[in-house]
This record gives structure tokens, C-alpha cells and sequence, in this order.
């Protein structure tokens, strides 16, 4: 299952990228689209599947837990109270 890692200070954001090609998702990007699966990990946990249509007409999915993503989202809450 898809885990996060969380920074929360800019500077330590993906200096690894800096040599890479990069596909940037900016406004024109389609949404991405976001599915809860009740059930869908082994535990029977709440899974969450997000699906990122790329420019070249490739699609990414990735899923983790319903748990890991609230995580992360509490995480940039508590830091920057929003």
C-alpha cells in the first residue's frame, strides 16, 4: 500500500528532480479523479484509488489507505492551521 511522506518545510521538496524530466500537472490538467473502496485492503479498512490522467494520454493510479492520506492531510492542518 501506497505510504506518504509528508515535508512540510519547502526547502526539502524534491531537489532529486532538478536533472529529470518532469510532467507537471498544472490548471488545464483533468481532475483527479479520487475513489473510496469500504473494504478494499486486506484488513478490511477503508482503501483509497487516485487516478491521474497524463498529457501523453497515460493514466497513473495509486492507492493507499484511507488512514495514510488523513494522515498526511492532518499533518499540513496542524502545521499551517487551515
Amino acid at each position: 500500500m501506497l505510504t506518504f511522506h509528508t515535508m512540510l518545510e519547502p526547502e526539502e521538496h524534491w531537489s532529486d528532480l532538478l536533472d529529470k524530466e518532469v510532467i507537471y500537472l498544472g490548471d488545464e490538467a483533468s481532475p483527479i479523479e479520487i475513489v473510496a473502496m469500504p473494504g478494499g485492503m486486506a484488513s478490511g479498512r477503508t482503501s483509497i484509488s487516485m487516478r491521474l490522467d497524463l498529457p501523453d494520454g497515460r493514466v497513473v493510479i495509486v492507492e493507499t489507505a484511507l488512514y495514510e492520506l488523513a494522515n498526511a492531510v492532518r499533518q499540513i492542518q496542524e502545521r499551517f492551521g487551515e
